[in-house]
Parts: C-alpha cells; structure tokens; sequence
C-alpha cells in the first residue's frame, strides 16, 4: 500500500513543473478513476440503482486510469477525456433517474473541463454542443417521463442526490484549486521577472548617458562630481567585476627588451 502511494506523490511533486492545463488534466483523470471504482460504484451499490449504470461507471473509471496513466507518459488527451464525460453523463442520465437524480450536478464539471481545457472557436463549439446535449435531455425527459429509470424508495433518491452533490462539489473545489495554485504561482514568477527585469532596467539607465571622462588619467566624474577609476565607477554601478592585466602595446612600451609572442601568446618578460 505504501509503494502506490510513493508512486503517487512522486507524480504529483513532478506534475508541479507541468503548464496549468496539464497539471490539472492528470488531477481530474486521476480523481475520476478513484472516485469512478473506489466510490461511485459502492454507493450505486447500496442504493440499488440499475447494475447497467455501475457497468457505465465501471468502464468510465477504467478509461480514467489509462487517461492518467498517458497524461503521466506526456500524452495528455484532453479532447477524450471530455468526449468520454459527455458519454458517460448521457448514458446514465436516463438510468440515474433523469432529471429527478443527481446526474445533472455533473453537468456542470463537464462545462468546467470544456472551458479550461479548450480556446478559442473550439471551445465555444463544444460549449454550444453540450448546452444543447442538456436541453436535450432535459426535453426528453419532459416528454418522456417513462424513459428515465425511477428510483425504487424515496431514500435511494435522496441518497443518490446527497452523494451526487458531495461528488461534484469534490470535483469543483479539485478544479479551483488546481487553477488558483496555478495562478499564484504564475503570479509569483510574473513579480520576480518584473523585479529582475527592474533591475536590468536601473543598471541599464545609470549607464546610459554622457560620462564626463578625463583624457590624461582616465578618471570619470561621477553625479557627486568626485573623479574616481573607470574600473571603480562600474564595480559599484553593475555586476562587472575586473582583473588587471597588460596589452601588448604597454609591454612595448614599458618593457621593450623584453616582451616576446609566442604560440599566439604575448606578455611582458622581465629580466633580471
């Protein structure tokens, strides 16, 4: 039991690193298998409900697990996994009660997953799309009371609707979470840029400019007006630190016996 749960939190200390998108993708895949196998089906269970619709969210929860289990190896499907929750929503809406069960609180994950995952026209499309598939449902079963699998007690019903809520909020608040962890952080990296970049930018602006420089000494006057060395000045101003070395043409000139290029080398040699 131990090593799964090692395995586990080693994916999720490695999903930090992963866009928002991706990192969200392999929570809600994860959380629908565990909560589709290890939850859903138990409480079906006891409620009685139809054994089709634990058969529905069966094969749902397994396609789950090989969804994470591809988001993990780098290969997140998103447009399956929203082509997967809109079957399974339609599937069971009729065996769930219909609109007298807690299938329709699901609804509302399915448009939340459409419009992180998705942009642009594409999302708008798929938005449109299941807003139409839920009137549809919502007609049909105005229309055709009979269709939807009643359930057996006034308490299946009213456990199947407490659970239904609890399942979407959980699903909800992993959802938020997700995108407000997301957000902060992206927030933090924005500030450190905006002061790295503000740093750039003062050392950038106290370089910039005429720097009154004596032609004999080389001294440069700083905005105090004190002359200091041109090595001084820009130590004290940016991240430039100095050595000293010799030119060839101060060894010719300070050292002309004995300055010597060899193997593309040149420096002073001074005899003793």
């Amino acid at each position: 039991m131990i090593r799964p749960l090692q395995v586990l939190k080693a994916r999720f200390a490695a999903a930090q690193g992963l866009p928002m998108e991706d990192r969200l993708f392999q929570h809600l895949s994860l959380a629908a298998a565990v909560l589709s196998l290890f939850l859903v089906i138990p409480i079906n269970y006891l409620q009685d409900l139809p054994p089709v619709f634990n058969l529905i969210i069966f094969a749902f929860g397994l396609g789950s697990w090989a969804l994470y289990q591809r988001s993990v190896a780098g290969h997140p499907h998103k447009k399956t996994f929203a082509l997967a929750v809109a079957v399974v929503l339609n599937l069971s809406w009729f065996t769930d009660g219909g609109s007298q069960g807690s299938i329709g609180m699901f609804f509302y994950t399915g448009v939340m997953i459409i419009a992180i995952f998705f942009r642009r026209r594409l999302r708008w499309a798929m938005l449109t799309a299941f807003t139409l598939n839920i009137l549809l449902l919502l007609s049909l079963d105005h229309l055709h009371p009979g269709w939807s699998i009643a359930f057996k007690s006034p308490s299946d019903r009213y456990w199947d609707l407490v659970s239904g809520f609890l399942l979407s909020v959980v699903a909800g608040i992993l959802i938020l979470l997700v995108v407000l962890t997301s957000y902060d952080a992206e927030r933090k990296q924005q500030a450190a840029l905006n002061q790295e970049l503000k740093r750039s930018l003062d050392e950038i602006r106290t370089l910039q400019g005429l720097l009154p420089i004596c032609s004999w000494c080389k001294k440069v006057r700083d905005d105090e007006g004190l002359w200091t060395q041109v090595e001084q000045y820009l130590s004290e101003r940016t991240d430039l630190s100095f050595t000293h070395g010799m030119c060839p043409t101060c060894a010719h000139e300070h050292f002309p016996g004995g300055y010597r290029a060899a193997e593309g080398k040149s420096g002073p040699v001074i005899k003793e």
